[in-house]
This record gives structure tokens, C-alpha cells and sequence, in this order.
């Protein structure tokens, strides 16, 4: 990441993560349909409805994974593998102690979490089975992810790509073994997904401890060090809380949602399972311009980060066009397939979602990548606030348009939060990048 063609750079490492994004959000569609398939859409709305709160706690710590992971990145860029692994070690000490955590509280408070949440009665009590089951399971969800960013702060993307698949395939096999061999219902589907992660971690932690000497670590690494792990919670905590905002923003939608009706959560499953495929080139390359900011800054070459992020952005714009091309036409068939063509209601409010998510990705561009440029470089303030400045806006538009616009507010509010968000992280970026090069000309003379 630290010479050659930046874009070509960038875009190698981005590869691997967007087809694993789409596969994973492809792998979500495919729990949606065949759930739908095996029972009715009531179970399809309880799968989905519960997508909110688990993806709130797994990009949470997600976020604070990849805030370790920049640290490092740092450290890898500077060539300092003595570095690379306390940093590793303190972080996975966090990170299982986390995952532990969230796991216990999750499984204990599923109930409660779901009723506060408005959800319909008619699915809360397949719902909370599934949440349960997942909670349980999210110490593999978390370590899976973080053995991930760990290859992504080295530079490999790859195999991560290659666990997914595997993963994805274990998920594909059991799924309809559960659902119609054993007639598991929403159980099913989150045991299956639990077990395919199981086996995620178990390959990835063997690859990546045979793999990279840095990751071998020896009793005396495997501690505590104080100062280790302020470090990387000091990049850490504020991508944790911009992710936790964020995603919060999401209960606020699933809130307003269930409270419609079931119709309505399944389009919403549906349409915004879809929106993820659509928007993983740009999480795919807004995670590659996060660990190619961090070494670069580890190398000092402020000049090949504003080369790379005007490239990236320019080669994600040209993707975005193409995208809302292919999805004005395919959206409505294919909300027809997945939720069936005599769902006329749940059909037309899906599409509705879909086509404004897709023609607000152009400024989701630059809210995710410049978000993930800034705390790469260390600049956390401005992402830690763009996160509530998020929140704000998916509070607002809700409370203020639910009762004229109904679930027409919910694709609404994403437009509205990410084109602020675009503004506001783009002058962000252009005031920290100013700084830097001032310092750097301090430093010179």
C-alpha cells in the first residue's frame, strides 16, 4: 500500500472485501427467502426484524476492531514487528473479553430488547428465539471479524474473501437441512448461521497463526500492557461510537417500521438486504482507503493518500452509475420474487426503498470514505461527530414524518443522513489534511 500505482493498490485490496460483503449480504438474502419459502412471510419478518439489533452490536465492536486494526496498520507501515505483535495480542484480549460480553447480556435481554423496539406481536416470539440463538453465537461473529481486519492491516484481503466462502458454504448446506429436513423454523436458521461461523473462526485463527510470524504470539506477548491498549482504544472507542450511532440510527427506522406493520418489516428485510449488495463497492473500497491511509501515514507520504482518495473516488462514482442503471429496471422484479407477486403493498414499498437508497449512494461515497480516512489518520473528532450529527437526522425525520410520509420516511432518512454526512466529512477532511501538511512543513524547515 505504501508504493506503487495507488488505485491499482487500492482497488486489488477492495476487491476481495466487496465480494465478500456481497456474498455475505447475498448468504442474508438467501436466509430471507428461504425462511419465507418454508413458512410464511411472518417468519421472514421475524428473521429481519431482528437484522437492526444484531448488526447495532456486531458493527459496534466491528468499528472498534477496525480502530485496533489502524493501530496496527500503523505499526505494520513502519515496519515495526515487535510492535505488530503487542498490538495484536492486547487487542485480541479486548476484543474476546468484548465478545463475551455482548454475548451473555444479548442472550439475557433479547426479550426486552425486541419489545421496546414496537415489534409486531404476531412474530416477537419467533423473533426473540432467533435473537437468542444468535447472541449466544456472536463470540464467533466478533472474533471471525477480528482475525479479518488483522489480515486487512497487513494487506491481505484475500483471505478473508476465502473464509467467507467457506463459511457461506457450510451456512447454504445446513440452512435447508434445518428448515425442511427438520422443520426448525427461524431456530434453524440461526443455528446454522452460528455453527457456519464456528467454522470461520477455527480456519481463519489456524491460517492466520501459521501464516505471519507477527501473530504468533508467546506467553510473555500474551499480556496485558496498559499503554498497549490505550492506544488502540484511543482510534478504537471513537470508531466504536460512530459505528453504535450509526447503526442506532437503523433501531430508530426498525422501530418506526414495526410499528406499520408486518408487511412493511418484510420490505423493509428484503429491500434493505438488497441496498447492502449495492452498496458494498463502496464500503469495499472506503475499507481499503482506511488501511491504505493508516500505512501510509505510518510512512509519512501525504501526497500518495490525496492521490489515492481522488482516484478511489472518481472509479466508485463510475461504479455507482452503473449500479442505478442495472437496479431502475431490476428492483421491482426482483422484490417480486422475493416476496412473493400477490404482496402488492410489501412489493411497492420495497422498490420505493431500493431506488432512493441507490440514488443516494453518490453521497455515501464520500460519508464512508472520508469517515474512514480521518480516523486512519487520527483524526477522530469529526467521524466521532458525524455520528450523532447521523443520528440526529434519523431521529428527526422519523418523529417529525412518520405520521404524512409512513415507511416512505424510512428510505427518506437514509438520503437525507448521508447526503449531510458527505458535506460535513468533506470539509472535515480538507481542514485535518491542511493541518498535516503544515506540521510536515514545520518539521522540514
Amino acid at each position: 500500500m505504501t508504493d506503487g500505482n495507488t488505485l491499482k493498490r487500492i482497488t486489488l485490496f477492495a476487491i476481495p472485501c466487496i465480494i465478500g460483503n456481497a456474498l455475505q449480504n447475498l448468504y442474508n438474502i438467501l436466509d430471507s427467502v428461504i425462511v419465507g419459502k418454508s413458512d410464511d412471510i411472518s417468519a421472514l419478518a421475524a428473521v429481519g426484524a431482528t437484522g437492526s439489533l444484531i448488526t447495532l452490536f456486531l458493527n459496534t465492536v466491528t468499528g472498534l476492531m477496525t480502530g485496533f486494526a489502524v493501530t496496527v496498520g500503523k505499526r505494520y507501515g513502519a515496519k515495526d514487528a515487535e510492535g505488530v505483535k503487542k498490538a495484536y495480542a492486547n487487542a485480541l484480549l479486548l476484543t474476546f473479553g468484548i465478545a463475551v460480553l455482548i454475548s451473555v447480556l444479548g442472550a439475557v435481554f433479547s426479550n426486552e430488547m425486541l419489545k421496546m423496539m414496537n415489534m409486531p406481536g404476531d412474530i416477537i416470539d419467533s423473533a426473540s428465539h432467533y435473537l437468542r440463538i444468535i447472541f449466544i453465537g456472536m463470540i464467533f461473529s466478533v472474533l471471525y471479524n477480528f482475525f479479518c481486519e488483522m489480515l486487512r492491516a497487513v494487506g491481505n484481503s484475500r483471505m478473508p474473501l476465502v473464509f467467507l466462502l467457506i463459511s457461506s458454504l457450510i451456512h447454504i448446506i445446513l440452512l435447508p437441512i434445518f428448515l425442511f429436513v427438520f422443520s426448525m423454523g427461524v431456530v434453524g436458521a440461526a443455528l446454522s448461521t452460528v455453527l457456519s461461523q464456528f467454522c470461520a473462526v477455527v480456519f481463519c485463527y489456524i491460517y492466520i497463526r501459521v501464516k505471519y510470524h507477527q501473530f504468533r504470539i508467546s506467553a510473555d506477548i500474551f499480556k496485558p500492557e496498559k499503554a498497549v491498549m490505550m492506544e488502540c482504544l484511543k482510534i478504537g472507542i471513537p470508531m466504536a461510537v460512530t459505528s453504535f450511532v450509526v447503526m442506532f440510527g437503523g433501531i430508530i427506522l426498525s422501530f418506526v417500521t414495526n410499528g406499520i406493520g408486518t408487511a412493511y418489516v418484510a420490505a423493509y428485510t428484503c429491500a434493505s438486504r438488497v441496498g447492502y449488495i449495492v452498496t458494498t463497492p463502496i464500503f469495499g473500497f472506503a475499507t481499503a482507503l482506511a488501511v491504505f491511509t493508516a500505512q501510509n501515514v505510518g510512512s509519512g507520504n501525504l501526497a500518495r493518500i490525496k492521490e489515492g482518495i481522488k482516484k478511489t473516488f472518481a472509479a466508485v462514482t463510475a461504479v455507482n452509475i452503473l449500479l442505478f442503471v442495472a437496479f431502475w429496471f431490476a428492483a421491482e422484479p426482483l422484490m417480486n420474487f422475493m416476496l412473493g407477486e400477490g404482496e402488492v403493498i410489501a412489493v411497492e414499498a420495497a422498490k420505493t426503498y431500493l431506488l432512493t437508497r441507490c440514488g443516494a449512494m453518490f453521497t455515501l461515497t464520500f460519508a464512508a470514505g472520508f469517515k474512514n480516512v480521518l480516523n486512519s489518520m487520527g483524526r477522530t473528532v469529526f467521524p466521532t461527530i458525524s455520528g450523532f450529527i447521523e443520528i440526529g437526522v434519523r431521529y428527526l425525520i422519523p418523529l417529525t414524518l412518520s405520521g404524512i410520509l409512513g415507511f416512505y420516511c424510512v428510505p427518506l432518512t437514509d438520503a437525507v443522513s448521508w447526503t449531510v454526512l458527505a458535506v460535513f466529512l468533506t470539509v472535515a477532511y480538507f481542514i485535518e489534511i491542511r493541518k498535516m501538511e503544515r506540521n510536515v512543513q514545520r518539521n522540514e524547515e
